[in-house]
């Protein structure tokens, strides 16, 4: 391996670009990675809290796409430090931790994603994500180099302290799961109302202020993407590989149905 999609992911962003996800949460292969990079996707979200993810699986997806060139992030179902421990040293290399709402919860999720002296994580016998050429104590210092560390801000009290969780030491940057955070706000599916408007307004200056990048995730409507990337941000999380091959057999359909009355 070349160039880390860890590197390549904080390149891209510091560089002014978008990187592009895909929640893995249908996929039943190591083939996804290589299929998202051919796409021009960057990461995806290997999620524990609402899919039927395994940690065998997640594995093989894991590895298959670093070798692809994927960044592959993890979303625990918890902040549980041995939930976190498992998944980064079994073929992740980063992660998305639902509801932050403190910036005391963002400093021990940070601690929990890196080896000492940088944080509390434990060693495991060897890094997989790194190929096996490497000494474990120089695989553990690449990986507190590597690792990507996002919070999920999904409430509105996380928005209240997203200054605090984003200045937070270790946290690389911040991710609005805009579905959860308008449920909480009382507007479930308000994708297009000034509340989260105003709230991507709030977590972009608060990250840009302190040289994070700020990530989305939920809207279904391309305005709101437009006037988000317009706001500032750089994280992008698409859908879920369902519904792109639900999008994708949706348009085939489509078009066959429109050759010959038969096929409608």
């Amino acid at each position: 391996m070349t160039v880390s999609p860890a590197t390549r992911f904080r390149a891209t962003i510091s560089g002014g670009g978008i990187v592009l996800g895909s929640n893995v949460r249908f996929s039943r292969s190591a083939e996804i990675g290589a299929m998202l990079a051919e796409c021009g996707f960057a990461w995806m979200m290997l999620d524990f809290e609402h899919s039927p993810m395994t940690p065998h699986l997640a594995y093989d997806i894991a590895l298959g796409a670093i070798r692809s060139g994927v960044l592959p992030l993890a979303r625990p179902a918890s902040h549980d430090a041995c939930e976190i421990a498992g998944l980064l040293t079994n073929g992740a290399l980063g992660v998305l931790a639902p509801h932050v709402d403190t910036a005391e919860q963002a400093a021990a999720i940070a601690a929990a994603c890196r080896f000492a002296p940088r944080g509390k994580l434990s060693v495991p016998g060897s890094l997989p994500q790194f190929g096996y050429g490497l000494k474990l104590a120089e695989a553990c210092a690449r990986f507190n180099a590597e690792v990507v560390v996002i919070a999920m801000i999904e409430s509105a009290r996380a928005v209240e302290n997203v200054a605090a969780i984003a200045a937070t030491e270790g946290i690389d940057g911040i991710f609005i799961g805009a579905s959860d955070l308008l449920w909480d706000l009382g507007l479930p599916g308000g994708y297009q109302s000034r509340e989260l408007a105003e709230a991507v307004a709030t977590c972009t200056a608060a990250a840009g202020a302190v040289g994070k990048f700020v990530g989305l995730g939920g809207p279904p409507v391309e305005a709101v993407w437009r006037a988000a990337i317009g706001a500032g941000v750089r994280m992008v999380l698409t859908e879920n590989d369902m519904t792109l091959l639900l999008r994708g057999a949706r348009d085939r359909a489509a078009f066959f149905a429109g050759l010959h009355p038969a096929a409608r």
